[in-house]
């Protein structure tokens, strides 16, 4: 039964600890300019693949983390959905819009901007991943804050009215 996921309800389900990978997975090898274009991707309305998910009570002896991200323990009263298809568009996405695992260390493709002075090219993407020295305020928006009203405010503070 397919059902539609939301980057919201990804999210909430891998910090919930219900969505987790299998350790048969391989480890998260997606480079940043991958991860940007699937940011464009995703900000054009374009199909980015499906993903596929196995629900079960059973929980596996070996898990991976996503990424340099430790997930929780789900409650065992409820079924796991262990990730089989789509670990790196998952992790990619967790990665970019996540605000509630601090890493010491964050990695570049986790840093996606949205460029605000880039032309609007269907083949040409408008999102980048910056290194904190090369971000330029009036010029590349940190998506990463798109789902915490209270970052996304402080990002968006010294904007006018049109920009936001």
């Amino acid at each position: 039964m397919a059902e539609p996921l939301n980057i919201r309800k990804i999210i909430q389900e891998l910090l919930a600890g219900r969505m987790r990978v299998p350790n048969f997975q391989r480890g998260f090898v997606w480079d940043p300019e991958r991860v940007a274009y699937l940011m464009d991707s995703i900000y054009k309305g374009y199909p980015v693949g499906s993903i596929l998910l196995w629900r079960t009570k059973q929980e596996l002896t070996h898990e991976r983390d996503l990424g340099p991200f430790h997930l929780p323990q789900n409650d065992p009263e409820y079924p796991t959905d262990y990730i089989l298809d789509g670990q790196q568009r998952i992790t990619s996405i967790f990665g970019v819009f996540q605000t509630e695992i601090a890493l010491i260390n964050k990695p570049l493709w986790a840093k996606v901007y949205y460029d605000m002075k880039a032309s609007e090219n269907a083949q040409e993407s408008s999102f980048t991943a910056l290194d904190d020295a090369e971000v330029i305020k009036a010029q590349y928006f940190p998506i990463g804050c798109l789902f915490d009203p209270v970052l996304y405010r402080k990002q968006t503070k010294d904007f006018d009215d049109p920009t936001i």
